[in-house]
């Protein structure tokens, strides 16, 4: 029974000390770059909240999901522009591979890191890009709402969030998708996800189910987890082993953060 018991143990901590990074290493091998796997074809500007983004870290070309948080400010993960001098973000886009009518191209001013980021870190994954300029808002083209500090007490288990971003759709695909992917996801309670992640889960991250091969995959680091219409996570990271294995997925919980994204309480 004690063998049992520490095999089982060993076995969950080389499944949780397996994280994955979802930021991208080389063009080609976009393997570390999360995207949607087993969602839906998102109908287009049905979120126009979520942008793209593209930076170069280390003479690697990174991949990234975000939200616009304001006219001119988006938020992501820190892993997806830390290292790197710019940004290039698209706005209002659904295919990535053609330059459609609301599709607006920017570059980043600057970039706010979390002071407790550290390189490769799986904590304080959160990021916040200033735009060369403020977009104009529109139906297609809106801000994302935050909560406030009434939900910090939320843990959010048990509720369905929703999820997208471009890329690979599946651990078997060779390269990313153009069109915005979209998946439904529940989100578990920490405990159950710090099983899966060797005990390393915060209270500042939340986590959803991996069930049904659904889940965050490669190339969408950054992007928001949302519930009822608000953001609630950003993308951070997933299992090594694949995302389509059945591992939770982990976001930075927004909630944690709110005092330094200089949200006011109310």
């Amino acid at each position: 029974m004690k063998f049992a018991c520490s095999s089982w143990i060993l076995f969950l901590f080389i499944i949780g000390n397996s994280q994955l990074p979802i930021e991208a290493k080389k063009v080609e091998s976009s393997k570390n770059n999360l995207e949607i796997t087993n969602g839906d074809v998102a109908e287009p500007n049905s979120f126009p909240y979520v942008v793209a983004i593209r930076t170069i870290i280390d003479d690697r070309i990174v991949t990234c999901g975000g939200s616009l948080m304001s006219d001119s400010l988006v938020l992501t993960a820190a892993r997806c522009v830390y290292g790197a001098t710019d940004a290039d973000i698209s706005i209002g886009a659904h295919d990535l591979g053609n330059l459609e009518e609301n599709h607006i191209q920017m570059t980043s001013k600057s970039f706010i890191i979390h002071e407790g980021y550290q390189n490769g870190s799986m904590h304080h994954d959160i990021a916040v890009i200033e735009l060369e300029s403020a977009v104009t808002l529109s139906d297609r083209i809106a801000m994302v709402k935050l909560p406030q500090y009434s939900d910090i007490s939320t843990n959010f288990n048990g509720r369905q969030g929703v999820v997208a971003g471009w890329g690979k759709t599946s651990d078997t695909d060779n390269s990313t998708s153009n069109v915005l992917h979209y998946a439904n996801l529940t989100i578990i309670p920490n405990i159950v996800c710090t099983i899966s992640h060797a005990f390393q889960i915060s209270l500042e991250q939340i986590c959803t189910s991996g069930v049904a091969r659904k889940n965050i995959c490669l190339g969408d680091s950054g992007s928001p987890l949302v519930v009822d219409g608000i953001q609630i996570g950003i993308a951070s990271f997933g299992s090594d082993f694949g995302c389509e294995v059945g591992l939770p997925g982990v976001y930075t919980r927004v909630t944690s953060y709110l005092n330094w994204l200089g949200i006011s309480p109310k």
